[in-house]
């Protein structure tokens, strides 16, 4: 049995205009051989990710299946106001891809540039500052098949200046560094009576 804190306050960033990859597909889709996450026929089940995942006590909103619903070298506009951290579930994919840049910018026009290296998903190399947020036990090919081997997305998490309002966060000019979620955590986040726990069932 274990218990995770989840974090209170914590704000989504809304992606759905920024979405520029079809990741994620339903089992048995089939697909171009151009698409998926990697953009080389290869993708990751919805029915495996659902539309929510939690990661470091922090719920994370997933794109809808069959659609754009994964982001890659955009810059994004941030919700407004002053946060702790920027969490976001994200990946390599084409193999491990590192000293990879991500650069908030916030509303005074000051810019704080973070880098980090993101594994490929097939191959955690537990690059510092990266956890495995989700694993998987099959990755969907565009013929409608399953290619059965373990698969991940990651996690990961950057400092802000609780002091500065954000702006946004320009991410790497790279299609192999796919995103597909974002939450805000502002300074106070842990609520004593919001512990996820896991190995048990909730009560009715």
């Amino acid at each position: 049995l274990s218990v995770t804190e989840m974090k209170r306050g914590t704000v989504s960033v809304d992606l759905s205009s920024d979405y520029n990859i079809e990741g994620i597909y339903t089992d048995r889709s089939k697909f171009s051989a151009d698409d998926g996450l990697d953009g080389g026929g290869f993708a990751l089940s919805e029915q495996l990710l659902g539309a929510v995942q939690e990661w470091d006590g922090v719920v994370f909103h997933l794109g809808p299946a069959n659609a754009p619903n994964a982001v890659t070298s955009k810059t994004i506009t941030l919700p407004e106001g002053r946060f702790a951290r920027l969490e976001f579930l994200a990946t390599g994919v084409e193999g491990a891809q590192e000293s990879q840049v991500f650069g908030v910018t916030y509303t005074d026009g000051t810019s704080a540039p973070a880098t980090l290296s993101l594994s490929d998903w097939y191959s955690p190399a537990n690059f510092e500052g990266e956890s495995v947020a989700v694993s998987m036990p099959y990755r969907l090919t565009g013929d409608g098949s399953k290619d059965e081997r373990p698969f991940h997305i990651y996690g990961y998490s950057l400092t802000l200046d609780p002091n500065r309002e954000v702006q946004n966060i320009a991410l790497p000019n790279n299609k192999h560094v796919a995103v597909l979620a974002m939450t805000l955590v502002p300074t106070s986040t842990v609520s004593p009576s919001s512990a996820l726990v896991q190995g048990a069932s909730p009560k009715s």
